[in-house]
């Protein structure tokens, strides 16, 4: 796992994304899939687990994605990547259907405090749906321990990029 710490002008990018965000969806009609305390919760939470992500693989801050980002967070040398954040520590990676899970890689991301937050690990589309479990309101969830460890995917992802630099 690696543990990462937004400062505060990286919680207000986050909180600006999620505002634009949580906008654009509400003038194109979207609906949250994910019921929290207030709708804007689920868009910042994103926002802050996409930073996070960003951060470690030295990418680009994450952006209104119009709506919809259709299940594709960040694009890295052909992988596609959709990071889950969830909002307690000991959360599952998470995906409401496997059609759902339409990126190449699914990682986890989980809130440890309000501006720390865990890298857990993250998983292939074959792997998730051999290992994951049905939840009973629907959806499938991957624990954390079935997780391939997040230092192999900045590995991978690394040697990759820098090959066809």
């Amino acid at each position: 796992m690696i543990e990462v710490t937004l400062s505060e002008d990286e919680q207000a990018l986050c909180r600006e994304v999620a505002m634009s965000r949580y906008s654009t969806s509400r003038e194109l009609g979207l609906t949250q899939l994910r019921i929290d305390t207030s709708e804007m919760n689920v868009e910042l939470l994103g926002a802050q687990g996409e930073l996070v992500f960003a951060k470690v693989f030295d990418l680009e801050d994450p952006k209104d994605n119009l709506g919809s980002d259709g299940g594709v967070d960040y694009i890295i040398q052909e992988t596609t990547i959709d990071v889950k954040t969830a909002s307690k520590p000991n959360y599952k990676l998470l995906f409401r259907s496997l059609k759902a899970f339409k990126a190449t890689i699914g990682v986890l991301v989980v809130k440890v405090n309000d501006n720390t937050f865990k890298l857990v690990g993250w998983s292939t589309l074959k792997q998730f749906a051999e290992l994951s479990q049905p939840l009973g309101k629907g959806g499938f969830t991957l624990e954390q321990s079935q997780l391939r460890p997040i230092e192999e995917l900045w590995k991978r992802l690394t040697i990759k990029r820098l090959k066809n630099a």
